[in-house]
């Protein structure tokens, strides 16, 4: 009867600290991404794909791209007045960078419309590799070390939200 018991225990704490464990999977982890959110005020879905991005490179480059906002959305089409960019490197534009450095590390960019223009300045964006243990550990893991950018003057950390009026 105690032999019964003693298994019986130890199986219910196998069970136990067994269903804590994630399990591990093959899926791809990319880990954080970069992700500014904006509301657009005044404009309208198609006027947010078309703003005209210049993309001033400060690293000593002096280098300026230039793509369509709808190129750094984060659904790759404006669907709502509230949206995300983020800074994936638009196809058409030169140079590669890997997961772990930012495509807007050093730069400002101009957005430009009909009738006006804003622009979010001196991007700080450092990016290293998450040290994962288990599952996942060769995956890019990509964590956000540093990012800030100015905008109206005000500096803008991780997550906030800004405004462009039109």
């Amino acid at each position: 009867m105690k032999k019964i018991s003693i298994i019986l225990i130890i199986s219910v704490l196998f069970v136990t600290f067994n269903a804590c464990d994630k399990p591990c999977n093959e899926n791809l982890r990319i880990g954080e991404i970069i992700q500014i959110p904006i509301l657009f005020n005044g404009f309208s879905l198609s006027e947010i794909d078309n703003i005209i991005i210049y993309r001033v490179d400060k690293s000593g480059i002096n280098t300026i791209d230039t793509f369509l906002l709808r190129d750094i959305l984060w659904a790759n089409s404006a669907r709502t007045t509230n949206e995300i960019i983020t800074d994936k490197k638009p196809g058409k534009v030169a140079g590669s960078y890997d997961e772990y450095e930012s495509y807007f590390d050093k730069c400002d960019l101009i957005f430009e419309w009909q009738n006006g223009k804003d622009t979010l300045s001196n991007f700080e964006i450092t990016k290293s590799q998450e040290s994962i243990k288990v599952c996942n550990k060769n995956d890019p893991n990509v964590q956000i070390d540093k990012f800030s950018f100015v905008h109206k003057g005000k500096i803008i950390a991780k997550n906030e939200q800004i405004q462009i009026s039109k």
